[in-house]
Order: C-alpha cells, then structure tokens, then sequence
C-alpha cells in the first residue's frame, strides 16, 4: 500500500460567509485491489485525514 502526500497550499475558503485562508493538502492512496477492499482502503484513508484535522484524536485510535 502507498499513500501519497503533496505538500500543503494555502488556498482562501469560505467560513461562515467570509473567505478565510485555509491549509489544504492532498492525500492519495494506492493498494492491490487483490489484498485489499476498496472500502476498507477509503475508511483508512478518511481515518488519516481525521487525524490530520485534529492530531489529539490520533490517541483514541
């Protein structure tokens, strides 16, 4: 399995009616569809980008 990070932009987003600058990044995963389900890779991948919102909840995985 691969997992492939860019490095982070920051973009404007808007927010509560408001452009605000945002961190954005990309994330892409790869991995042998023969090993691996395709659901089981898309929930490791939003686990990742969870933690990557908020490391502290890195703990309660």
């Amino acid at each position: 399995m691969h997992v492939l990070f860019r490095m982070k932009q920051s973009l404007g987003s808007l927010v509560r009616g408001r452009i605000r600058p945002r961190d954005i990044t990309t994330l892409a995963l790869s991995f042998d569809h023969r090993v691996v389900d395709g659901a089981a890779g898309s929930r490791f991948l939003a686990d990742v980008a969870a933690i990557m919102q908020d490391p502290a909840s890195a703990l309660l995985f």
